[in-house]
C-alpha cells in the first residue's frame, strides 16, 4: 500500500512539474516548478542511467521498462522490486 501511495504522488508531481511547461504558473512558482523539474530529471536520470549501466543485455530484453519505471518513480520502483524478491524466496 505504502509503494502505491508513493507512486501515485510521484505520478501527480511528475503532471504538475510538467503541466509548468504547457501553462505557465504565475512568477513564483514558475521558477520553483522548474527547478524542481530540473531537479527530478537530474537525480531520476541518474538513478536510470546507473541501472541501465550495470544491467547484462539478457536482463535488458526481459524487462524493456525497467530503466522507465524507475525514471518515473524513483525510490518507490526500487522498493517494489524488494518486495517482489521477497515474495519470490
Amino acid at each position: 500500500m505504502f509503494i502505491f501511495i508513493g507512486k501515485t504522488l510521484y505520478s501527480l508531481m511528475w503532471l504538475f512539474l510538467l503541466f509548468n511547461l504547457i501553462h505557465p504558473y504565475p512568477k513564483p512558482a514558475n521558477v520553483v516548478a522548474n527547478i524542481g523539474l530540473i531537479v527530478f530529471i537530474v537525480t531520476h536520470g541518474l538513478q536510470a542511467w546507473m541501472l541501465n549501466s550495470t544491467m547484462t543485455k539478457q536482463e535488458k530484453q526481459q524487462d524493456k521498462f525497467k530503466v522507465l519505471r524507475l525514471f518515473l518513480f524513483g525510490v518507490f520502483e526500487s522498493f517494489s522490486w524488494k518486495n517482489s524478491w521477497k515474495d519470490k524466496k
